[in-house]
């Protein structure tokens, strides 16, 4: 997914979501699934220091951004990685 897809799909994220989206998603974004890792990490820290919360959508689509360029192994590695977390965060 493109970012003018996410922007397509969610016309009404705000500004400062959208130019936080932009600025991570021309990062390159090779170096497979720890530099992803890594780069969620950053975005994260950079979002909270903005002080913007992302919904549930709006994060499966950073998700999908940020993991477009890894091999199908290593997708489906994080994938099954953010289902556990996502388990754990809803206890």
């Amino acid at each position: 997914m493109t970012l003018d897809e996410i922007m397509a799909s969610n016309p009404n994220i705000s500004p400062e979501k959208l130019a936080l989206l932009k600025a991570f998603s021309s990062m390159p974004s090779s170096g497979g699934q720890a530099a992803m890792l890594q780069k969620m990490k950053e975005f994260q820290s950079e979002a909270a220091r903005q002080n913007l919360q992302f919904t549930s959508d709006e994060q499966q689509l950073l998700f999908q951004l940020l993991t477009q360029n890894l091999s199908p192994q290593e997708k489906a590695r994080v994938d099954q990685m953010m289902m556990i977390l996502n388990r754990f965060g809803k206890r």
